[in-house]
């Protein structure tokens, strides 16, 4: 296991193969192993189990970025300094901002930088009744699970935060299936590694 936890480092470039349906079964396996809070778990996966599956979530997602856009304008932001403060302005302008134009700037340019045109991806969130850990659980297990069967992994967070609130993230959800807004939650890409 040492050796496991060393050696794993985030993988961002896949090979173009299919991660077999038996190696994503034996991942979600482990998965309902991982200790979550009280029984029953709270914590639902959303599955992608192939590129294009993979590659229509991250179009459908810029989609959606495309129509937040006012969320970050310098109007918007400027006029919503006083009612939320320095912090969650500069988080708002320094992290925020330039994360939906780097989703959506490079999906433009036909580049898939949300889930990197990964094989499969699993997105982990909870239900209002699952502890905020656990999906933060359950993605730490899937991703030591298919470290440990040969595929590269990467945890990303950064799509999450961006789902949560409001109609137009409530739409989202609806078209890809995902039952609750959710406090935390994490999308872990897995496939072969293109460079070992």
């Amino acid at each position: 296991m040492q050796n496991l936890l060393q050696r794993r480092r985030s993988i961002r470039e896949f090979k173009d193969k299919a991660v077999e349906p038996a190696l994503i079964d034996q991942v979600l396996e482990a998965v309902r192993t991982a200790p979550m809070g009280l029984p029953p778990s709270g914590v639902h996966v959303l599955e992608f189990d192939s590129r294009e599956k993979v590659r229509k979530f991250s179009q459908d997602f810029c989609s959606y970025l495309e129509g937040m856009k006012w969320l970050v304008s310098g109007w918007f932001l400027t006029l919503m300094r006083p009612f939320w403060g320095k912090a969650n302005d500069a988080l708002f302008r320094d992290f925020v901002r330039p994360l939906i134009a780097t989703y959506t700037g490079a999906m433009a340019r036909g580049q898939d930088l949300v889930t990197y045109d990964a094989p499969v991806a699993l997105y982990f969130y909870g239900s209002p009744f699952a502890d905020p850990a656990d999906p933060i659980v359950a993605a730490t297990y899937a991703m030591l699970a298919a470290e440990s069967l040969g595929l590269g992994t990467c945890m990303l967070g950064g799509m999450h935060p961006l789902i949560q609130n409001g109609r137009a993230a409530r739409r989202f959800r609806e078209r890809q299936g995902i039952r609750y807004a959710s406090r935390e939650g994490l999308l872990v890409i897995m496939g072969y590694p293109r460079v070992v």
